[in-house]
Parts: C-alpha cells; structure tokens; sequence
C-alpha cells in the first residue's frame, strides 16, 4: 500500500531520525499541527510506535490532538489499521498514541517508560519545570521531541530552550502561511483583515514574530530584567507567604521577604490536585533547607467560605494544622492589576527559585477576541493565572500593611488583614 503526505520540504527533516529535537514555530496558518500528525500516523503505520502527546493543560481529551490525528487518519486513508478510542488511539501492529497534560498528571508522566516520540502541541505553554521533567522522561534511544508552537513572549521558556539556545541534534524552522501551499481561503479573508487594523498584533499572530510591543499583557513590562538576581534567603528575618488556594485548580504561593527597603521574592510554588497539608508539608521542607524563619500567611478572601460536605471552611482546617491566615481585602481584579504593577518595579526576584512564577507573571495578559481582533477588558484564565492572583494579593497586603504602619495603627485592628 502506498501513503502520500501533503508537506512541504521545511519538514522532511522530521522524517530523519537523526535529530531529537524537531521544532516546528511560526505563526497561524502555517501547517505546523497538520504536517506533523502526518509524520506521526505514517511511522506509527510503518512500525510499532509509542507517541505521547503532551500539552501544559489539557482538563478534558477534547482539548488534546485525537481529533487531529484521527482526522489525519482518515484522510490517509489508515482507518483498517488504527482503533481510535475516547481516550487513546491503538494500531493494529501496537502502535499506541497517549495523550496528557503535564501540569495535572506529572507523576504520571514522570513514570512513563518507552515512549519512541512526544508530540508537543502549543508547546510555548510548556514552562521550564515541564520541561524539565518530560525531557529525562522522554530517554528510549532513538526517543525524538516534535514540538509545534507560536511563539508568544521572547522570555518563555520553550522560546528561549528551542529558538534562541538550540541544543545539538535539533533541527529547528520557522514556519508561517506564506509556506504553506494549502493556506484556506477562510483563513486569508481573517489575515488580511488583522494586517489593516493592527499590524504588530498581525506580525504576532500571522507572521510568528514575539510580542515585542507586550499588547496585551499586563505585568510583563514592569519586570525589570536586571532586578532579577542571585541572592542568599536572609536567615533571621522572616518569610511572608501569599496563596491562591485551588480546590480543583492549581495551587500557587509567593515568599517573599522585607529586607530593610528592599522587596525581596526569593522563592514561589504551584502544584495540583493535593490538600493543605501537602503545601503546609512543602513550607516546612523549605524552611529547614533554607534555614529560615516563616513570617506571616495570607490568602484570599473565598479561604472562609464554608463547604458544603465538612461545614468548615479552609481557613478553620488550615488553623488545625497549624497555619493561620490572614485574609488579603476583597478588591477587584483591575484594583489587584493596579496593585501589582505598582509594587513589581520595586520587587527583587531571586534568578532561578522564581524563574516559573516570573515566566507567568510575564504571560499574564488580557483575553483575545479572535473574532474582532481585539482584547477583552478582562484577564485570559489559563495556566498564568494562578501564580498572578497570588501575586495579586501579595501586592494588596504589601499596600495596605504600608498604609496601616504610615498612619501607625496596630495590625490587629485591622479587621480584614486579621481572620
């Protein structure tokens, strides 16, 4: 039986098994997703093959590359020889393709043995802690990375590791529309439109270029590179803490340390999925490693509200175990923004510890409306949010501490810095 793919000669390196890392990045139009699932179902017909396919975030199968592959499937004409099931897709030769988000199942990636190629889809999303679990993960001989994206901010991770620093064995291309011979119509009609009503927003998205004007974002251009530095966790003076607590979301947390004048952000943390001990555990580990000294805890104002199973509310379980917060004053998300920007300039991060929180507060940015070509008035919920809103109510308290110790008022009297 003879297959034939519809790609064009930028990636028929990604049929040599000679490289690791084959990079696909650009802009829309350009093929990259398409051209690559071609590559994938013709090896995964050829020989076994095993493909994981990763995404940052994926909260449903809906949301991964099944679709697109079992459409690729079909349109090579392969349907006799691949089963495609709801959550996974077999070949007939045992063949497999695996599809997870990192950020929810990390464990489960970490123990994922004999994978021969992860697919990376939207890989500028992937940030430097996913990275550096799924590429020791990714270790059969042989193993390749396909990783597709559009790039986003110059300073993501997946950007900086692929394009800028590329590492031996990789071939690496920047793919756009103007490439792509099988460019829709629908497609051309929504470019051009774009390109006359705003031509950075439209180098961006179609022609693959980095936001280099920032449209969008709302923290990234506050962040002063060179205030990010090496520095030591001072021992003797204390270490506040600030969360965005997640139920079924992610958990994010901010350290932060007053230094004389200086506002020092020497460490952050997310994880998933785990209860309040796990994280009051995690504060106490980086205590003793760091041999310091835990200030005070705050949280956002939903931490009293009661649940519905247990009557409690996770202020009350948290006290049980031994940490008391205090509650961060309910504003809204502009007066958090305002808040936040106010207060980065004078913030010093600590270069490596803080390095995932830094890379979302830069992506933090309001949502695009594809249809108009425009930004919403409100913030995109996506994986930078957590770290965001945390650092959101750090900025709250930080202001309204400074406020209450100007006009020389005791913090106790403060009814919603106290629970």
């Amino acid at each position: 039986m003879k297959v034939e793919l519809q790609i064009t000669k930028q990636f028929e390196p990604f049929l040599d098994p000679k490289y690791r890392y084959l990079v696909s990045y650009g802009g829309r139009g350009g093929a990259k997703s398409w051209s690559i699932a071609q590559i994938l179902v013709l090896r995964a017909w050829q020989k076994q093959t095993r493909v994981l396919c990763v995404r940052e975030v994926q909260r449903s199968i809906s949301e991964s590359v099944l679709q697109l592959l079992s459409d690729t499937i079909d349109r090579m004409g392969l349907q006799e020889y691949f089963d495609v099931q709801k959550t996974q897709i077999l070949g007939t030769n045992g063949s497999r393709f695996i599809f997870e988000g990192i950020k929810s199942n990390i464990s489960k990636v970490k123990s994922m043995e004999g994978i021969d190629v992860c697919f990376c889809e939207e890989a500028d999303q992937l940030t430097y802690t996913s990275w550096e679990t799924l590429i020791p993960t990714v270790r059969k001989e042989g193993s390749q990375f396909m990783i597709s994206f559009n790039p986003n901010d110059e300073m993501d991770d997946t950007y900086q590791r692929f394009v800028i620093n590329t590492p031996p064995d990789s071939y690496v291309v920047k793919t756009n529309w103007s490439e792509n011979p099988w460019f829709p119509k629908e497609l051309e009609k929504e470019r051009l439109h774009l390109k006359e009503k705003n031509i950075d927003l439209y180098n961006h998205v179609w022609e693959g270029e980095v936001l280099s004007n920032r449209d969008g974002a709302y923290f990234a251009k506050f962040i002063p590179d060179d205030q990010i530095i090496d520095f030591a966790v001072e021992p003797m003076i204390p270490v506040d803490t600030y969360w965005d607590l997640g139920i079924s979301d992610s958990t994010a947390i901010w350290l932060v340390q007053q230094v004389g004048m200086e506002i020092r952000v020497v460490d952050c943390y997310e994880n998933q999925g785990e209860g309040l001990q796990f994280y009051i555990n995690w504060l106490h580990d980086w205590r003793t490693r760091h041999q310091a000294v835990l200030g005070e805890h705050y949280a956002p104002h939903d931490i009293q509200v009661r649940e519905l199973g247990s009557g409690k509310s996770r202020l009350e379980t948290a006290r049980k175990l031994g940490i008391h917060f205090r509650v961060v004053r309910r504003l809204t998300i502009e007066d958090g923004i305002h808040a936040a920007r106010a207060i980065l300039p004078k913030c010093y991060f600590k270069k490596d510890s803080t390095k995932q929180g830094l890379q979302a507060l830069r992506r933090y940015r309001k949502e695009f409306d594809e249809k108009k070509g425009i930004y919403k008035p409100h913030p995109l919920h996506d994986w930078t949010s957590h770290f965001s809103d945390a650092f959101r109510y750090f900025a709250i308290a930080h202001r309204d501490k400074s406020k209450q110790q100007r006009i020389g008022q005791p913090q106790a009297n403060i009814s919603w810095l106290t629970a």
